[in-house]
């Protein structure tokens, strides 16, 4: 469990919290391309750890993100004119670019200087893989952008979406760097019969997670520090000689990245919206070549982890103000949870913790290893950037071309360093 002051700490991330200041050390993902039209489109409001901002595409095809409310009378800048290389508020037409600069201001004449005087917070954006990011910090300390495998691969081979979440962006992250919870939160009651029946039935699996990832086989958890996060590290008993070993990442300060198929890659990111709402991203990519059309449209559409949306929203169909459209029936009968969508089953829980959970009323375990190293990294890195250090890994793009996998090692190895788990972790993009 964590103290009241730490659980406080770790979910505020307004402007001035020892969190807030750590999140906004790094590049952050906050609309995909499509979100925004071209030039002089029009403006889209933005809530982005809990700042009220305005993104909008000018004339010249820049993006801008900059506070939203307009520097003479705080009328809002989401009702303006997007034209001719920047936002005209309609009150009193004071204009602004993408830099937040205030480049007309007709009410005071043309002798005037006064607009050089004023301008609105804004920050950088950058357009890449489909996605746009904004940074945050001072813009002396700009970073590189992380060199996620994901954002690398052709753009044949990789979909991406985001949905809204109503809850606070740790527990989000602590759902994402669970690593036994989908053997019963995303699991059919078939699959919860274990190896055991398999063997007795006279029955072969290829599928290694099948085999070892089972209710009778608990595994062994241990985590381990990294230039980019930690690693967590599931080992699961096999036979006399080997193991199969699961490895699960969290990439500071908000991925998570959990073991997918043997040719595709899931990692999500969970962006603070405000204290209580999260933005819920899923990028899944190919390793192996572009993904097909039917697979797209079924991502498109709510398949696995991509969220069903209400078409033109980012927000879910299946919610919880409609109970995530449980099914009792299905619950009896088939799948563990009754809820269709891994995305919604893990909305149902990491919800259902209230907006903000009260970790010093939790009860840990030994499956709680790497949530507990994640959460100390948090905390640890937001104090030591109170005391003047800055956090590495915001400085560390290439720390992040590393992929989630898993593997078989040998009996008593070594798993951190071992040659199969750094190739099962190898990023060839």
């Amino acid at each position: 469990m964590l103290n009241l002051n730490d659980n406080e700490t770790l979910a505020r991330i307004s402007r001035g919290t020892s969190m807030g200041d750590l999140v906004r050390r790094y590049w952050i993902p906050f609309m995909v391309t499509a979100d925004i039209g071209g030039p002089d489109s029009d403006p889209v409001r933005v809530t982005l750890l809990g700042e009220s901002l305005l993104a909008f595409r000018d004339t010249q095809g820049r993006v801008g993100l900059m506070h939203r409310m307009c520097a003479h009378r705080n009328a809002d800048l989401f009702f303006g004119r997007n034209e001719g290389g920047g936002i005209q508020c309609t009150y009193h037409g004071w204009k602004y670019d993408v830099t937040g600069k205030c480049i007309d201001m007709p009410t005071e004449g043309e002798e005037s200087n006064f607009r050089e005087k004023v301008s609105l917070r804004a920050y950088e954006v950058r357009e890449r893989a489909g996605v746009l990011w904004t940074y945050m910090g001072p813009p002396e300390l700009t970073p590189a952008l992380p060199e996620f495998e994901w954002a690398r691969v052709p753009e044949t081979h990789r979909f991406v979406s985001w949905s809204y979440q109503e809850c606070n962006y740790a527990q989000a992250i602590e759902g994402g760097i669970d690593t036994v919870h989908s053997v019963y939160l995303h699991s059919t009651l078939d699959s919860h019969r274990g190896l055991d029946a398999w063997q007795q039935e006279g029955r072969e699996t290829a599928n290694v997670q099948k085999q070892f990832r089972t209710r009778k086989n608990p595994p062994k958890l241990q985590a381990q520090d990294t230039d980019f996060g930690v690693i967590v590290g599931a080992k699961y008993t096999g036979s006399e000689a080997e193991d199969y070993w699961r490895f699960n990442l969290f990439f500071m300060p908000f991925y998570t990245a959990p073991p997918g198929g043997d040719d595709s890659k899931l990692v999500h990111a969970f962006v603070p919206i405000d204290d209580v709402t999260t933005a819920r991203w899923s990028f899944t990519w190919s390793t192996e070549g572009p993904l097909t059309a039917r697979q797209k449209a079924e991502m498109h559409k709510g398949q696995g982890v991509h969220a069903a949306l209400v078409p033109g929203t980012h927000i879910p169909v299946r919610n919880k103000s409609n109970d995530y459209l449980l099914d009792r029936y299905e619950q009896r009968t088939y799948t563990f949870t009754g809820i269709k969508g891994t995305g919604e089953q893990d909305f149902s829980v990491q919800e259902g913790m209230g907006p903000i959970s009260d970790r010093t009323t939790e009860h840990l375990g030994v499956t709680d290893i790497g949530i507990i190293a994640q959460r100390k990294m948090l905390l640890r890195s937001a104090a030591q950037l109170k005391e003047g250090i800055e956090p590495p890994s915001a400085h560390n793009a290439e720390a992040y071309r590393v992929r989630p996998g898993d593997t078989m090692l040998p009996a008593g190895a070594d798993w951190v360093a071992h040659e199969n788990t750094k190739a099962a972790m190898t990023a060839s993009w």
